[in-house]
């Protein structure tokens, strides 16, 4: 699990800590692609639900952008927890009947071990969680490990920007819909994403930091790998996490051009790369998109 999958903890919204140095020492160049028609523009960012403290990531070009648009759209309009979190952990994240010790080989168990060790968390408050949810907190684990703040995320940022603005903020998903996503995952394929999450940990922490810097440089194409491989290794996970999101996104897009103005769009940079992705579909509908 590098960067690609990492970012799917979008959830970490969803959950998803030591402080890291400044990475950036020129002007920051991250991706923004533009979507036109007659009387809407739409402007499209990636974001990092996570974001190592200290870096500077914010171009000009998107500060400028903030300036000019009449509304935001993210991932989730309020990064609160619903007041019915703990009723959808215990429905849909946790299955005592079913303990993560009967479903991992004694090797992947003590490699769990070691990773929640290391957070000083015991690996009996895990044994109960379905799957997808202990990847949640082992990749959460992971990027505060690499130096990601969780109040540090981009789309907090920019939806704390618009809040200060007066700009509306709207939400495509909801909590209830992310969760929904993965814990509708079947578990042989939950378990395979917790698997490889855990075998590639010190590898995929690593990376993050290295993919974090392309991304703020501007170069794509190490996440558009990562991406290329989830989509053959990972069909299902791929295809639930990305693909059928990714229209989703591509549909709400369409009716803020129906309208008029100038948006911002905001959602999970891993969202933006790769065939399936959402300058592809919008550009499969008959769009024009480009990239700055």
């Amino acid at each position: 699990m590098k960067f690609g999958r990492s970012t799917l903890t979008m959830a970490a919204a969803l959950a998803l800590g030591s402080a890291a140095a400044p990475v950036a020492a020129q002007s920051p160049e991250p991706p923004i692609w533009v979507v036109e028609d007659e009387d809407s523009t739409v402007y499209m960012v990636g974001t990092v639900h996570m974001m190592r403290d200290g870096v500077d990531w914010e171009s000009p070009e998107l500060t400028a952008i903030l300036e000019e648009v009449d509304g935001v759209w993210l991932e989730l309009d309020s990064f609160e927890p619903p007041a019915n979190i703990g009723t959808l952990i215990m429905q849909s994240g946790v299955s005592p009947e079913r303990p993560l010790s009967s479903l991992l080989s004694e090797d992947e168990m003590s490699q769990l071990e070691t990773i929640l060790a290391g957070h000083q968390v015991p690996l009996e408050s895990f044994d109960a969680l379905r799957p997808w949810f202990a990847y949640l907190q082992i990749s959460a684990l992971m990027l505060m490990e690499a130096g990601f703040d969780p109040q540090g995320g981009i789309d907090l940022h920019i939806k704390g920007r618009a809040d200060e603005m007066g700009i509306p903020v709207n939400g495509f998903e909801t909590f209830e819909e992310q969760f929904e996503v993965l814990a509708g995952m079947p578990e042989d394929v939950q378990l395979d994403v917790l698997r490889e999450t855990i075998v590639e940990y010190d590898e995929a922490r690593e990376d993050l930091v290295v993919q974090l810097e392309s991304w703020i440089d501007g170069d794509l194409a190490g996440l558009e790998a990562e991406t290329a491989e989830i989509a053959q290794e990972m069909e299902v996970f791929y295809e639930e996490l990305f693909v059928n999101r990714n229209h989703g996104f591509a549909d709400g897009i369409e009716d803020i051009l129906g309208g008029e103005g100038t948006a911002l769009v905001a959602v999970g940079l891993g969202h933006y790369v790769g065939p399936d992705s959402i300058p592809t579909l919008l550009e499969d509908r008959g769009y024009s998109v480009e990239r700055r």
